[in-house]
């Protein structure tokens, strides 16, 4: 990850969860986590990773107390037809991060990963103009 796009990404968390030394213990490891997709990735690939996590989290929330195959399912789905430009190995350390990300907020789930890869999302679309952010 490049020093600007940890800045932006830490930025964005701060904005959201105040200070990080005050983060809580789930916010801190997701945290973490969202730099191995955002570093693995580069920020366009990352922006298209995160669309699509955040699309299944909604799609997970609407089924709620229904029967369906859960989160991972979802993100395949919203991931099938994606064209992307990192390896199989980046794109293997996105997946496992994620569904790492997804497990912490199960059990613990304040404030909730929708949340945390909305501050994500904003720092990639941030990377990605610059001028519009005054980088």
């Amino acid at each position: 990850m490049t020093t600007d796009m940890e800045h932006l990404l830490n930025v964005r968390l701060c904005e959201r969860f105040g200070d990080a030394a005050d983060w809580s213990e789930a916010t801190s490891l997701t945290a973490s986590h969202l730099r191995v997709v955002v570093s693995a990735l580069g920020p366009e690939d990352a922006l298209t990773f995160l669309t699509a996590a955040r699309r299944a989290l909604d799609e997970e929330e609407s089924r709620a107390g229904t029967i369906h195959l859960g989160f991972g399912a979802h993100l395949w789905t919203h991931l099938e037809e994606v064209s992307w430009g990192a390896s199989v190995l980046a794109r293997t350390s996105a997946w496992d991060a994620m569904l790492t990300m997804h497990r912490l907020s199960v059990l613990a789930p304040d404030p909730g990963l929708g949340a945390h890869v909305d501050s994500a999302l904003d720092a990639c679309r941030l990377r990605l103009v610059p001028a519009a952010a005054g980088f």
